[in-house]
């Protein structure tokens, strides 16, 4: 009997030595085609269910076939691969491996489904589409259990909040992302998303947070880049509020005051001594223009405020003209 068993552990040794032999040489001159990638992956099948588990020999496979795969920019299956891949290194416990093997997995999903996209090509099952937010979830998921990894949690959220656009799961991605690690980028791109889907109270609502969270990192001293980031978020500020027209009754206290800085145009207001002062008299003009309703005169500023606005302020600029049109 125990030399029966150790002829069949000899037996599987020289099998698994062959089989591995096999798949390394078919993964180095072969992968010419999709039988072929086909054939490897039934062999590394039956070489798991069929047989004993050795996963470093799976793993070993499956990482050559996910790097090939990717080279030959079939996508889709080096996501399969690089899912395969994760799985091994998660049921050993090397859950930094895991996370970074998922990430792999994603991103081809996303280039897979990007590639559909651009040729025409569209599934109706959206098979890469699902499989991308699947295994996004599945990282993000295993971030949260590891410590210190908020960071990466916010920066895979943000990545696929832009690669699915703006839509309700684009949002969700980026609440997710700033419920994660708080960025002002995260902020930035969630009232662009908002802006662009026409819901302005949103925006609006998102863009306070933005300025009461940069305010409180800065203090006082605000210079620089977050300097020109408050000056973006009270122009769009001013351009969201032209547009809804909200009722004074209606108004919280804080954006009451934007509409006031440039209606009378006190020269103490701290925006004269920070923003540019033609910038300044020309919101200044655009916030007495709409008051009067004179469409003449918006037709007449739109140009000149060209030159200072950004695409997103651009838009809204020409949003808010429409809107005076029709009246």
């Amino acid at each position: 009997m125990t030399i029966t068993m150790k002829k069949k552990k000899r037996v599987e040794k020289e099998d698994d030595d062959n089989h591995d032999f096999c798949v390394n040489q078919m993964s180095q001159k072969h992968l010419n085609s999709l039988v072929c990638i086909y054939l490897l992956l039934s062999k590394l099948i039956y070489h798991r269910f069929v047989k004993y588990l050795n996963l470093k020999i799976v793993f070993n496979n499956v990482d050559a076939l996910a790097i090939s795969c990717e080279q030959k920019d079939l996508h889709h299956y080096a996501g399969c691969c690089w899912l395969a891949a994760a799985r091994c290194q998660g049921t050993i416990g090397n859950s930094i491996t895991e996370i970074n093997l998922l990430i792999r997995a994603g991103r081809q999903f996303l280039l897979s489904n990007k590639k559909s996209n651009d040729i025409g090509c569209l599934s109706i099952s959206q098979e890469d589409h699902q499989a991308a937010i699947n295994t996004f979830n599945h990282t993000l998921t295993r971030c949260e259990t590891k410590e210190h990894f908020g960071v990466m949690a916010a920066g895979l959220a943000i990545e696929l909040a832009t690669a699915l656009g703006a839509n309700t799961e684009g949002i969700e991605y980026l609440y997710k992302s700033v419920h994660a690690h708080s960025t002002v980028k995260a902020i930035n791109m969630l009232v662009s998303y908002y802006i662009k889907q026409g819901n302005y109270v949103s925006a609006l609502h998102v863009l306070n947070e933005l300025v009461e969270m940069i305010e409180n990192h800065t203090g006082s001293k605000c210079t620089g880049y977050y300097r020109d980031i408050l000056h973006n978020c009270e122009i769009n500020k001013v351009l969201l509020l032209l547009i809804l027209r909200p009722s004074p009754q209606r108004l919280a206290p804080s954006l009451a005051q934007v509409l006031e800085k440039y209606a009378w145009a006190e020269d103490n207001t701290p925006t004269v001594s920070t923003m540019q002062e033609d910038k300044m008299i020309l919101l200044q003009s655009l916030v007495l223009a709409c008051q009067s309703r004179n469409y003449e005169s918006l037709l007449e500023l739109e140009n000149e405020l060209w030159s200072f606005f950004n695409t997103e302020q651009k838009e809204l600029l020409q949003k808010l003209i429409r809107t005076y049109r029709k009246d």
